[in-house]
């Protein structure tokens, strides 16, 4: 799952906001615990004797690393302003939202602000405005803990997911979510010496079958840490969709370009060229964000929009692949191109009949298609190159 890039606008909340009568309406959190990120909302009524008005408030959660990272708030009920919000925090995430209490939020709020004090993290800016929700700090008992771990993280209903989340879990150093997943006494920080790593990709081969109806897996992981892949050999054992074993076998480096070929797949592009102007593209640039339900990045040489796949099912699989989350790309060239690319057929024909029903349809002309071994549009954002084309002609007389 990748981290959204957050462009989202800062609304017009007055410092004075915070004075004010707050009126709760209602909060959710997303499903996305064993993905290693949360999102949290709180949405309430404003009154005072000159105006009345909504505020809506977006926390972004790094359970393994950054904890409360991320604060934003939106005043008033602009819905454009409040769809970008929400796409750009939760698009990329394949997440349910959980309506929760005020008193659950507080509570999510407050273990992370705990995490943050001690891995020594700032908490995030505008403090003023949320420090009521932490202040005094909400604890959960043992109950409410688990049963708010039941909500954030969803149902787990095979061995597969459970075998790939636990991993997942484990290399990014986050024993909570881990011990979420396990039952037994067992040491979880086997790969403890390793650096935070990625989770890249992991192949799941059953081992044995035991009398008391447990089953032990072999998993063969690629994972990135430093900017430097390792294969590691694993042995998880499962029973009732829980671990209750977990062994480490081997590992070994690999390069880059093997790497490369262990994720390799095929990828599917369709090229158009864009009939409008660059400010009226601009004008209708939500087409590409809100509507298409994608988060937007940008790269030297244009816009990249992102549309992810609404869950994490990629994860209930015996191979996994942190990628399989992504449905589509959409990259607008500063050239005037617009690029469609997807992993599969029935992939880049939603993209490209989301892109039919849209009222940009008129205005893009089909001018190629392709099919390629392993992907090549990433390498074509990461070049210096402007037209598609042309990038294509280079590394075709390039081999």
């Amino acid at each position: 799952m990748n981290k959204p890039n957050l462009t989202v606008i800062e609304g017009g909340m007055s410092s004075s906001s915070k004075n004010k009568n707050r009126f709760f309406v209602s909060s959710y959190v997303t499903d996305t615990r064993l993905m290693g990120v949360l999102t949290v909302y709180i949405h309430w009524k404003l009154s005072d004797p000159l105006s009345d008005a909504d505020l809506h408030q977006f926390f972004y959660i790094d359970c393994e690393e950054a904890g409360l990272e991320t604060y934003r708030s939106i005043t008033g009920d602009t819905a454009g302003e409040l769809d970008e919000a929400e796409q750009a925090l939760i698009g990329g995430l394949g997440a349910k939202k959980i309506e929760i209490s005020l008193y659950q939020a507080k509570g999510i709020l407050s273990h992370y602000k705990r995490f943050n004090e001690a891995n020594g993290i700032p908490l995030p800016a505008k403090y003023s405005e949320y420090s009521s929700l932490i202040e005094p700090e909400t604890l959960f008992t043992h109950e409410e803990y688990r049963e708010i771990m039941a909500l954030i993280c969803g149902d787990i209903v095979s061995d597969y997911q459970a075998v790939n989340y636990f991993l997942m879990r484990c290399f990014g150093r986050d024993y909570e979510g881990a011990a979420w997943l396990a039952e037994g006494d067992f040491p979880l920080d086997l790969y403890d010496s390793y650096d935070r790593a990625t989770f890249c990709k992991n192949v799941i081969d059953k081992d044995r079958t035991f009398d008391d109806g447990s089953v032990s897996y072999l998993c063969e992981s690629l994972i990135e840490r430093n900017d430097k892949y390792e294969t590691v050999i694993s042995k998880v054992t499962v029973k009732n969709l829980k671990v209750t074993g977990f062994q480490r076998c081997s590992g070994f480096p690999v390069s880059s370009a093997e790497a490369a070929m262990m994720l390799a797949k095929a990828e599917f592009v369709t090229v158009y060229e864009v009939l409008l102007s660059d400010e009226d593209m601009d004008n209708n640039i939500g087409e590409l964000t809100v509507n298409l339900n994608t988060v937007m990045s940008n790269h030297e040489n244009g816009r990249l929009f992102m549309a992810f796949k609404k869950n994490n099912d990629h994860v209930n699989s015996r191979v996994f692949r942190l990628s399989n989350d992504v449905k589509g790309i959409y990259f607008l060239t500063d050239y005037g191109q617009l690029i469609l690319a997807a992993y599969s057929l029935s992939d880049i024909r939603f993209l490209e009949n989301r892109l039919k029903a849209s009222p940009l349809a008129p205005f893009l002309m089909v001018t190629a298609k392709y099919e390629f071994k392993e992907p090549v549009l990433f390498e074509f954002i990461q070049s210096d190159f402007e037209d598609f084309d042309d990038f294509l002609e280079y590394i075709r007389s390039d081999d």
